[in-house]
């Protein structure tokens, strides 16, 4: 199907469809009020665990996959009641610290080969499997937004005691929240590790960590589709300017971000944004000219 693509233009679009996997993994936290640092460090578990059943064993690349994403799911599960039980910045930097503790653990790993990471993995990812996956998690999001636990979900992130008032139960809502974003990231973790063919700690620092969440808060939370078409516009802005892993990427990511919070603080999504401004057009259209009269005229007048 993509074989008009060149080889480099193929890679990059396979790049960008698993980073939308990533950018879906935080979009599931974010959407519940939840500023969760570690989708990296999940990311890893799935990289490494796809990586290693694949080097060390003969099993086939789905059972790498199913366990990379059920492992990371089983870590973030694990880690989510001490995580929730903090709150705003105290969140942020223990999903961080999380993250940051795993990527250590495997640097100082003989059984990950430390920092040199793991070469000769087998490419086992296509780009028409990738566009199966993300097609399904469209689906499945779309399902959740316009489910019960979607209202929820929104809910909890609006109002927390409100939420509960109503009947919400939001542990749970933010646990389960929580869980599949780690199971998501993971998946995506293997995915690359098969599509790149070597992986080390270092992929999983801080850098790739800020584009997500560029993405995630100028696509803002009021859908999903928010932040996956940003994510696929500004990758397209990269490829076209050129300036992917260039300082100016930095700078204009950090402007970006800048802007759009000043602007639109809830991101592109937010339908109150597209309200006001509807509202001002129409104010702007059916307000009166103003009554402006001759000075000639109001002296005749008098």
């Amino acid at each position: 199907m993509f074989e008009w693509l060149e080889p480099l233009q193929l890679f990059r679009l396979d790049t960008a469809l698993i980073l939308t996997l990533l950018v879906i993994s935080v979009h599931v936290t974010f959407r519940v009020g939840i500023m969760s640092l570690a989708p990296m460090g999940f990311a890893a578990v799935g990289g490494y665990t796809a990586a290693l059943i694949a080097t060390k064993s003969e099993l086939p690349f789905a059972v790498g996959l199913l366990a990379a994403t059920v492992l990371a799911g089983m870590i973030g599960a694990l880690f989510a009641p001490p995580v929730l039980r903090l709150r705003g910045i105290y969140m942020a930097l223990g999903s961080l610290a999380l993250a940051q503790a795993i990527v250590v653990l495997i640097r100082i790993s003989d059984y990950t080969n430390g920092p040199n990471g793991i070469a000769g993995i087998p490419i086992e990812v296509k780009t028409e499997h990738l566009v199966v996956m993300l097609l399904v998690a469209f689906v499945m999001l779309e399902l959740s937004h316009r489910s019960h636990f979607g209202r929820a979900a929104k809910a909890v992130r609006l109002d927390e005691r409100t939420a509960e008032g109503m009947g919400v139960n939001v542990f749970r809502v933010r646990f389960m929240s929580f869980a599949a974003a780690a199971a998501i990231a993971g998946c995506a973790g293997a995915l690359e590790a098969h599509r790149t063919t070597v992986i080390s700690p270092d992929q999983y620092g801080f850098a790739t960590l800020v584009i997500v969440f560029t993405y995630v808060l100028v696509g803002g939370n009021g859908h999903w589709a928010g932040p996956i078409l940003v994510t696929w516009g500004l990758t397209i802005l990269r490829d076209s300017l050129h300036f992917a892993g260039s300082n100016w990427e930095d700078v204009i990511y950090g402007v970006l971000l800048v802007v759009i919070l000043l602007v639109a603080p809830n991101g592109l999504s937010d339908r109150s944004l597209y309200r006001g401004l509807r509202r001002r057009r129409r104010d702007r259209r059916g307000r009166p000219a103003p009554n402006i009269q001759d000075p000639a005229e109001k002296v005749a007048s008098r």
